[in-house]
């Protein structure tokens, strides 16, 4: 998927149960990418937009994404768009939700393994479990987009997630699904926290292709908070992420 993953386990497990957790969760993150990578030319996205495959033809995960791609397309009016132009030609790109969802569903063999203090990162999307020591909280920096290896904001985080969507790493690779034209251009960055990663990561994802407007929308979803960064390095939160900085 173009990006890194790492996972921490911070708990009294037997080896050889940490050590099958975390095989089988890269396993999971590499069957993952096989299906939706749009890097890879041989995974099922990229035999889909060349005309090789039917949706039909594919596992059961693409359907379930594409399902939940067209459910954010519709509730964000358009700003999420599951497909982007290259060449005056549309494509399928559901990198704006998969990532998040990816990660999430292969953490299930950690629970499976009797695993509860962790955290998985892909891509600097973090999802935690438990605690890093008992009495403490995940902390999660929030990079700075602007200067390397600064912090912009820290994170108080039990058992939750953390996604940040923005241009600092990889440039302007996000598009804005009701004019594809026009770069989204209100934030530079959009953090989301809450409960899944699955959702944190969508999230993020849309409220940069919204823009502004994006805070009223967020707030509708229970347990979501979010942190954005604008070009001008003004900062802007929801109320509820008080609690975590």
């Amino acid at each position: 998927m173009g990006t890194v993953a790492s996972l921490h386990i911070y708990d009294d497990v037997a080896t050889d149960s940490a050590d099958a957790a975390i095989a089988e969760v890269f396993a999971d993150l590499q069957t993952y990418e096989a299906m939706f990578s749009t890097f890879d030319p041989d995974s099922e996205i990229s035999l889909i937009n060349r005309g090789g495959r039917a949706i039909a033809d594919t596992p059961r995960e693409i359907s379930e994404v594409l399902d939940a791609c067209r459910w954010l397309e519709q509730s964000s009016d358009g700003a999420f768009c599951v497909y982007r132009t290259i060449d005056g030609v549309e494509h399928l790109d559901p990198a704006g939700f998969v990532k998040g969802w990816a990660a999430e569903r292969a953490t299930r063999h950690l629970h499976d393994r009797g695993c509860a203090n962790w955290y998985l990162s892909v891509g600097g999307d973090i999802l935690t479990s438990g605690s890093p020591a008992p009495g403490e909280a995940w902390q999660i920096a929030v990079a700075d987009p602007f200067v390397t290896n600064r912090i912009a904001a820290t994170l108080t985080v039990s058992s939750g997630a953390v996604a940040t969507s923005g241009t600092a790493q990889r440039g302007a690779h996000l598009w804005d699904g009701r004019d594809p034209s026009l770069a989204p251009s209100a934030f530079v960055s959009v953090t989301v926290l809450g409960p899944s990663l699955t959702w944190a990561d969508a999230f993020a994802t849309t409220m940069f292709a919204m823009g502004e407007s994006s805070f009223a929308w967020i707030e509708a979803f229970d347990g979501y908070d979010a942190f954005t960064i604008r070009h001008d390095g003004t900062t802007k939160s929801t109320s509820g992420l008080l609690a975590h900085r």
